[in-house]
């Protein structure tokens, strides 16, 4: 469930971005060209000015940051309930463990990205944790002694 996830983000990405870049980002380009040529904006006064480009890429990045993170926050409450029969999923039981624990910490909603490096935190150290016990303690300190 959790590499759905990350594949899920990464395809998202892998859309969006293409799509800004080549098709939405010339047609922007082009119009704002257009506006400059017919002098309805001044670009000398802007680039005196200065910030004005790098503060329109700032909010542009931001805006898909923040899409990213509400796409990747539907996901993990969908993965909660993927379960079969009514029961909630592995994943989704390591998303509610995470959850109580960042809320326990005093985070009222924390991150989704935040609760996922949680989970994967707690399912590592479950992993971690299973493994076989040796019965000889000696042998697993001293392994050159019978």
């Amino acid at each position: 469930m959790l590499y759905e996830l990350i594949a899920a983000t990464f395809f998202g990405m892998a859309i969006w971005i293409p799509i800004y870049k080549y098709y939405i980002s010339r047609l922007v380009g082009d119009h704002v060209v257009a506006r400059v040529e017919n002098k309805e904006i001044d670009l000398a006064h802007l680039l005196e000015v200065g910030g004005v480009f790098d503060e329109l890429a700032d909010k542009v990045i931001t805006k898909f940051k923040q899409n990213m993170l509400a796409d990747m926050g539907q996901l993990s409450y969908q993965s909660k309930t993927e379960g079969g029969e009514g029961l909630p999923s592995e994943m989704g039981i390591g998303i509610d463990a995470a959850t109580q624990l960042l809320n326990m910490v005093g985070m009222r909603k924390p991150p989704a990205m935040l609760t996922i490096k949680v989970a994967q935190a707690l399912g590592q150290l479950m992993e971690n944790n299973s493994a076989p016990i040796e019965s000889d303690e000696v042998g697993r300190f001293y392994p050159d002694k019978p």
